[in-house]
């Protein structure tokens, strides 16, 4: 019994003992201790991750904060942008990164990002904790620093309809005004516009240009010797509508054998010829690609002007033949374009007598009327004897002198004998050469001779400075004053080319030449582009400017920035004002094809200056009083003016001339936004 007692005793002991309770409790307890000592480890991990998420998040914030100043910002793009960033940064498979909140704002400059990570865990997973997760953010703000405005203002003769010119002048000085002080208030003395309030200040950083515009863009006077302007002879376009040696069928631009060497003049020394000084309008450049993309033309982009037909060309425009053309500013035939009496160049007119006898008694001798005068002497040569820098090439179809010299005495000019002689007398002109005639319209009006007589007038529609604008553009300037004296100094005259005004608008806001006050294409300025018209792009091309004969021999009625259409695909190369050079035309095309097709350069322009890839400027549009246009549709009109313009709501129409202040100033008000400090 004892023994039974004894072997029963500690097995009841080992079952009552409850010691054994703390290593099943130390056994579980290891567990946690182990994922609360291992977290510290997997907290350590996810920091590193958020850190090294986080400063991917900075550089696509940073990097990517430039696109919410962009007309088309898309909020979806630019996530998907900053996602694939953020990935790429990140550089490790087992961080997780995603982006789950952007916005954008234009107005104060941010773009700003939230994501989450997350991180598998070694330790915690072990109390069914698999990954870690944290929230990051980021928001890069830079607001413009620096604001460009150019405004693009019609100065056509319309402008004067309804006082719209006064309107425009005082409500662009309103928003001069806004843009350039920190506080304006009304004119008490015209409500129309604004002034700056006592004791405002200048904004810094703030620039304006004026481009005036008509039919043509004045660049300035004081630029004819830059190195952007055609002064040689350079571009393709420089010798339209001009020849030198009366036989239109070849241009004669050196000729080496001559001695000295004879050089085509240029268009500036025309000018001098005249005694006009140029007054610095420019024809557009030919419409010729310039890059990849469909809308870039010489005509209507900014690539700089290193030469040839990247070169602005001075406006010359070409006196008309008499009573064909308008601007009519030289007599045809003057004496200055006489063929001079260069070794035996004459006029030579004879006169027979046949059937005589000897002494030309006889009643059979019988009198001819004279000969038609026939020119003679030399050709293909210099000269400056009538002119300066004159060149004669082939003779004139005919010719005619200023004073006949006295009828030769008969000579037989034959060997007959008895009664059936030939007697000849001839005379030629006094002192030598003659008076070119038989030359056709196209000559009268193209020969250069004629500007050698000079010119005095200083008429706005005759002249080698015809349909100029007289106001020339004004560069990007801080100095208010400037500004406004540029704006009150704007006359309306003249037609209608938005695209010329719009392109030089975009070129004075580039960086580069022609006008190189424009800051670098960059987010630290803003570039802004304000177009106002009262109407649209006009052509003249129509019988109530000017007869048949005048626009079927020049496809228009003026010269214009582009030329004449006859000047356009000209594929005579070896005819003045040939070479196949592409402006517009050609010659017998309708009047509403031009229209149309300026249009289409003026959109093309527009498309350029706001293209985010190069310049990215914002652009305004103001179409004043569209429903008046008749060269096009008002639909035409206001479907070309939005386009143009960055957005539907950056276009504007008023329908009368007192609407134009609170226009521009609604545009000055919103653009003021952009010029506040980082």
């Amino acid at each position: 019994m004892a023994s039974k007692l004894t072997f029963l005793s500690p097995f009841r002991r080992f079952l009552a003992d409850e010691r054994g309770a703390f290593a099943v409790m130390f056994g579980v307890m290891a567990i946690v201790l182990v994922a609360l000592g291992g977290a510290v480890v997997d907290y350590v991990t996810l920091e590193q991750g958020r850190n090294r998420a986080q400063l991917a998040l900075d550089a696509a914030a940073l990097a990517l904060q430039p696109r919410v100043f962009e007309d088309d910002f898309d909020q979806a793009e630019v996530q998907e942008l900053a996602q694939a960033f953020l990935n790429e940064r990140i550089g490790r498979s087992d961080v997780v990164a995603e982006i789950v909140t952007t916005r954008g704002n234009e107005e104060e400059g941010s773009l700003y990002f939230q994501a989450r990570i997350k991180v598998p865990t070694i330790f915690v997973a072990l109390v069914g904790v698999p990954e870690l997760d944290a929230a990051i953010e980021s928001e890069a703000t830079r607001k413009k620093l620096a604001l460009e405005v150019v405004m693009v203002l019609d100065n056509s003769g319309s402008m004067k309809d309804y006082d719209r010119m006064k309107y425009l002048k005082l409500a662009a000085q309103c928003a001069a005004n806004t843009l350039f002080y920190d506080e304006v208030v009304d004119d008490p003395d015209d409500p129309n516009t604004c002034i700056p309030a006592e004791n405002a200040q200048l904004v810094e950083n703030v620039k304006i240009g004026i481009v005036p515009f008509t039919m043509f863009v004045n660049v300035g006077n004081s630029n004819k010797n830059a190195a952007w302007l055609d002064t040689t002879g350079a571009s393709s376009l420089h010798y339209d509508n001009f020849d030198n040696d009366d036989d239109e069928t070849r241009l004669i631009l050196s000729y080496p054998s001559t001695s000295p060497q004879y050089q085509f003049p240029s268009r500036m020394q025309l000018f001098a010829a005249t005694g006009q000084a140029w007054r610095g309008c420019v024809e557009a450049r030919p419409h010729t690609k310039s890059g990849t993309l469909s809308t870039a033309y010489l005509d209507t982009d900014d690539t700089a002007p290193a030469g040839g037909d990247t070169l602005f060309v001075p406006l010359f425009s070409p006196d008309l033949v008499n009573g064909v053309g308008g601007n009519n500013y030289v007599a045809d035939s003057p004496a200055i374009c006489d063929r001079p009496a260069y070794s035996n160049t004459t006029c030579q007119q004879a006169q027979r007598r046949t059937g005589c006898n000897a002494s030309m008694n006889n009643n059979n001798c019988t009198t001819q009327t004279a000969q038609d005068p026939v020119p003679v002497g030399p050709t293909d040569f210099y000269s400056d004897l009538a002119y300066t820098r004159g060149f004669y090439g082939a003779h004139a179809p005919s010719c005619s002198c200023r004073t006949w010299s006295s009828w030769t005495s008969y000579t037989q000019v034959d060997t007959s004998t008895g009664s059936n002689r030939t007697f000849q007398r001839t005379r030629n002109c006094v002192g030598g050469g003659y008076v070119p005639t038989g030359l056709s319209n196209r000559e009268l009006q193209e020969r250069v001779c004629k500007y050698y007589a000079g010119y005095t007038s200083t008429a706005f529609s005759s002249g080698p400075n015809a349909d100029c604008t007289r106001t020339p553009i004004l560069p990007l300037t801080s100095n208010p004053a400037d500004v406004e004296a540029t704006i009150e100094n704007m006359t309306a005259e003249g037609g209608t080319n938005i695209h010329e005004g719009t392109v030089w608008g975009f070129r004075a806001l580039s960086p580069g030449a022609p006008f190189t006050e424009g800051a670098p294409y960059e987010e630290a300025t803003s570039k802004v582009l304000i177009i106002m018209t009262d109407g649209e792009n006009t052509a003249y091309n129509l019988s109530n400017y000017c007869g048949d004969t005048m626009r079927s021999m020049n496809g228009n009625c003026y010269n214009s920035a582009y030329g004449f259409p006859y000047n356009s695909g000209n594929t005579n190369a070896a005819s003045t004002s040939g070479g196949n050079i592409q402006r517009m035309g050609p010659l017998g095309t309708a009047n509403a094809n031009l229209v149309t097709e300026m249009n289409t350069r003026t959109s093309q322009a527009c498309a350029n200056a706001k293209d985010p890839a190069t310049a990215g400027i914002a652009i305004y549009t103001i179409g004043l009083s569209t429903d008046f246009v008749s060269q096009s549709t008002p639909a035409t009109v206001r479907a070309m003016l939005t386009a143009c313009a960055s957005s539907s709501n950056h276009a504007k129409f008023p329908e009368n001339p007192s609407e134009l202040k609170a226009v521009f100033a609604g545009i000055a008000n919103e653009l003021s936004a952009l010029r506040l400090a980082l």
